[in-house]
């Protein structure tokens, strides 16, 4: 395939995702409020051509490493492999060697179902990914999967940006949050980890329910340093790991994962961003919940580390299931 297309995936209650070949980039999820309307509570692009840079990395599709990587630098087996810093004094979701702006393979789509696959030879091994997207009822739950014939290291995510209300032009600081999640890390004046903290020892603790806009514009350390929330948090022993609700529209969205992290950033920049056709997002216009493998793990050791290798594949699984008060 070289163009890019757009596929459209429907439920039987009318729930609808739209999802590009170019970056696995999900452009609307289209869910209902309290009064039965719908509305697309992911944030997007007015021009469609603006996916092609993509410089907020709205919606996409995230890897080979997600997050951010000391010097670009993965040591495996006394082994050094670089990423791209050329976005970011330190790779920031892989910068050019990211998979959010290749053109995937469609491998099937289907009313409810849509698979798309990408194949790459890098420098140091043969990877092969697939991502599925499948919606019911109304929930779009995301499968990644992916093989290596070398050992390596994978943190796949997606990178959408949720606003329950529908309308991006408000915040989403009315939203409320309750996380099932153990450790907050805590980062460095480079964004990266160095601590993970017990979550009810840390200032944003959101084991009991919270408003977003308490946390956000609190002055505590954690939250000053990143203006906001720009965290990750372990996530707990069960796989539903987030509860976001949005009061005036009445709409509740629950994430759940296999993914040993989550990390949430509340928007912090993006009213510093600009988009090739000029629009400017609102700053906490938008919330993500990136749920992937720690940032910098092989270097800061603070959890165990998970490879890929030709007898152990990649595989992970991402659920986001709306609902309403």
């Amino acid at each position: 395939m070289t163009k890019v297309e757009k596929f459209i995936l429907k439920s039987k209650s009318g729930f609808s995702v739209e999802v590009l070949n170019l970056g696995g980039i999900i452009t609307k999820i289209m869910a209902q409020d309290k009064h039965g309307n719908r509305k697309n509570v992911v944030l997007s692009y007015d021009d469609f051509e603006d996916y092609k840079a993509n410089p907020l990395f709205l919606g996409c599709f995230v890897g080979p490493v997600a997050g951010r990587t000391k010097d670009g630098i993965l040591s495996i087996d006394q082994e050094v492999q670089k990423l791209d810093i050329s976005c970011h004094p330190n790779s920031l979701h892989s910068c050019k060697d990211g998979l959010h702006n290749v053109l995937w393979s469609v491998e099937s789509h289907t009313i409810d179902q849509l698979v798309l696959s990408y194949k790459v030879q890098s420098a140091y091994c043969k990877l092969s990914y697939k991502i599925t997207y499948s919606v019911s009822d109304e929930k779009l739950n995301i499968d990644y999967y992916a093989t290596s014939d070398h050992k390596t290291y994978l943190s796949l995510t997606n990178h959408s940006y949720f606003n329950l209300s529908g309308d991006y032009n408000s915040t989403i600081l009315n939203h409320t949050l309750k996380l099932n999640c153990t450790h907050l890390a805590r980062l460095d004046d480079e964004s990266l980890p160095v601590e993970l903290v017990e979550l009810d020892k840390s200032s944003t603790d959101f084991i009991t329910e919270k408003r977003l806009y308490d946390v956000v514009t609190s002055d505590t350390p954690d939250i000053k340093k990143a203006s906001g929330i720009d965290h990750p948090f372990k996530c707990g022993d069960e796989n539903k790991i987030a509860v976001l609700k949005e009061p005036i529209s009445g709409r509740i969205m629950k994430v759940s994962t296999t993914q040993p992290y989550v990390i949430i950033y509340s928007g912090n920049f993006l009213h510093t961003a600009q988009s090739g056709s000029g629009k400017k997002l609102t700053q906490y216009s938008g919330i993500c919940f990136e749920t992937q493998d720690l940032p910098n793990i092989l270097s800061n050791r603070l959890d165990s580390i998970t490879y890929v290798t030709p007898e152990s594949p990649y595989k992970h699984s991402t659920s986001f299931d709306f609902s309403i008060l």
